[in-house]
């Protein structure tokens, strides 16, 4: 057999050859696609992450902060300047209350002498002079007498020592004062001690 002929019984192996511009417009729609998404994907991370919108979180995070601290500085003043009040309150109440026996001692030793004028006895004169310096040192601080008779009984303004029927009156009423009250703004500091008339 010649070179030829086997040549010609054999079947020719042609090589494959792939087109890809024929398949260009078919994957042309999935690889649009694709960047299009590889686009909002990046542009969204962009947005997120831009330091504009990163600075005005921390801005108003910050803000937040300052505000709400300044509110705690507030309240803790406000608490701070009650507390002293309280306490001032409180030393100056349980001062009064280790004056008030002696306050009264010489209320009482002055009511013996109501009748004797003033520089006929230099003793009384002194005592009647430091009453008068108490008294003015009580009204300079807002520290009132529970002293009136005549008045409505008070439980909270008045200590009963004697009580008595009375036709003059139509409720319960205070008639002698015996030993004064005193009271610094709306809390009572010591009761008056007082006679109480009922109605008979």
């Amino acid at each position: 057999m010649s070179k030829n002929e086997y040549s010609e019984q054999q079947d020719p192996q042609e090589p494959v050859v792939i087109d890809r511009r024929a398949h260009a417009d078919e994957d042309l729609p999935e690889a649009a696609a694709a960047t299009e998404d590889g686009q909002d994907v990046a542009t969204e991370a962009g947005a997120e992450d831009s330091p504009e919108l990163v600075w005005a979180q921390k801005a108003a995070e910050l803000q937040d902060m300052l505000l709400r601290r300044e509110a705690d500085i507030q309240n803790m003043r406000k608490r701070h300047l009650k507390d002293m009040e309280t306490a001032r309150r409180n030393a100056v109440e349980s001062l009064l209350g280790d004056l008030f026996p002696a306050l009264d001692g010489l209320t009482q030793a002055t009511a013996g002498f109501s009748g004797t004028a003033d520089g006929e006895n230099p003793l009384l004169d002194g005592m009647r002079s430091t009453m008068r310096i108490i008294d003015n040192a009580f009204q300079k601080h807002g520290i009132t007498k529970i002293s009136e008779s005549g008045v409505p009984f008070d439980s909270e303004l008045h200590q009963p020592l004697s009580v008595e029927d009375s036709a003059d009156v139509t409720e319960e009423t205070v008639g002698l004062v015996f030993v004064e009250g005193y009271r610094l703004g709306e809390s009572v500091l010591k009761p008056a001690m007082v006679q109480v008339l009922r109605p008979s």
